[in-house]
């Protein structure tokens, strides 16, 4: 108890020592601080974000439960997922590539890595802090809606990024060599990147009644993750190319498909596909 209230009066800065843990597999391989350390840390928030908002304010509301639901969800989606993929024969080289890079890179890339992701982790328990605290409760009705479209835009994107995951995971089982361009890739490049899009649009909504300065810090993450995004896909579709030119059907559903965003192209770079 005394542990959860020293943590409660720093929340949610304290969470950084646990966002750090939980990215510390980046240590051993960077992979694992943005997959398992992004899964186990977005857990770890919404647990301890419930647990310290009913050590100081009692209850939880629903719209509280509702946004820590949404994070152990994804959390515990994100973890499993990443256990199954790394397990698969199809997935061996990438895995066995990025190792190598790992075993060349010295502590202190490691170490920025690390405290890197596991800082922009930390900055998520904000909007669950907000939406948590009583501000939420007492804000206008605006405001409230906002927030509850927020968690409908959230639950979406996630339920999308899952089965652009799980179709790519079969799709990748059944022909190791090939690229996906069926089902939702037949429509995007990447629907898994649109749908983790989606879901921190969501989270952004649900600290909309904190402080402006909050509002901006909930904000802030999600444009850098559309930025993160766009440019992995690009770098994706670099390799794509090189790799699918032989493809029957690749060139074609490489330079009719939208990249990121339903109908619009010129995210990436014409010619440049995905796999």
């Amino acid at each position: 108890m005394a542990v959860l209230s020293t943590m409660a009066a720093f929340w949610p800065a304290s969470s950084w020592p646990v966002t750090f843990v939980a990215c510390s597999g980046g240590f051993e391989n960077m992979v694992y601080a943005f997959g398992f350390g992004y899964g186990l840390s977005m857990m770890a928030n919404a647990g301890l974000t419930a647990g310290i908002a009913r050590h100081k304010y009692k209850a939880v509301t629903p719209f509280g439960l509702a946004c820590c639901g949404l994070y152990a969800l994804y959390g515990l989606r994100l973890t499993t997922y990443e256990l199954r993929r790394n397990s698969e024969p199809s997935y061996a080289p990438r895995l066995e590539s990025l190792q190598l890079k790992s075993d060349m890179m010295g502590l202190g890339p490691k170490f920025a890595i690390v405290a890197g992701v596991s800082f922009a982790q930390a900055l998520y328990a904000l909007p669950l802090a907000i939406a948590t605290s009583p501000t939420a409760a007492r804000a206008r009705p605006l405001l409230r809606g906002l927030g509850w479209a927020g968690v409908g835009i959230s639950a979406a994107g996630l339920l999308l990024e899952h089965l652009a995951d799980e179709q790519k995971l079969a799709g990748k089982r059944a022909d190791p060599k090939g690229p996906v361009m069926d089902g939702l890739y037949s429509y995007l490049k990447h629907p898994n990147y649109f749908g983790e899009i989606l879901f921190h649009c969501g989270i952004s909504c649900m600290g909309i009644s904190g402080t402006p300065m909050q509002v901006f810090a909930c904000i802030f993450p999600t444009f850098f993750m559309a930025f993160t995004l766009q440019n992995a896909a690009r770098r994706s579709d670099r390799e794509a190319d090189h790799k699918y030119k032989r493809i029957d059907g690749y060139a074609e559903w490489s330079a009719t498909t939208p990249v990121l965003l339903p109908g619009l192209r010129g995210v990436a770079p014409p010619g440049e596909g995905a796999a």
